[in-house]
């Protein structure tokens, strides 16, 4: 069951790479995920196109899954291409781990409460 979800980043395409940006995110980086999701790194997936909103993050991917398959999905050769070729295409590009409501509630389990 998820406890942990990973985000995927981006502000704009680099300019003039619009054209090449949208088509790699909608096409080999979606079937990348998708081998990916299909060989168990990650449960569940959303992409999302945030409206204008003056600042620097326009896009994201979040992955759900397990702490240690999102963290040994970062690790592979292929996904290490894929953030290369992100940040190739689309400016402040960046991958953060973090943890979904039941990562967060099992975490604070194991912070001792105070008598």
């Amino acid at each position: 069951m998820a406890n942990a979800c990973l985000f995927i980043g981006w502000n704009r395409p680099h300019i003039g790479r619009e054209k090449d940006a949208w088509s790699f995110l909608t096409g080999e980086a979606t079937a990348t995920l998708q081998k990916f999701r299909a060989e168990g790194f990650f449960e569940s997936s959303e992409t999302i196109a945030l409206t204008a909103h003056r600042s620097e993050l326009n896009g994201f991917i979040l992955l759900f899954g397990t702490r240690a398959k999102l963290d040994e999905m970062r690790r592979t050769d292929a996904f290490e291409a894929f953030s290369v070729k992100m940040g190739s295409l689309f400016d402040r590009y960046g991958v953060v781990p973090g943890l979904n409501r039941e990562g967060i509630d099992a975490a604070m389990k194991r912070i001792p409460m105070d008598p």
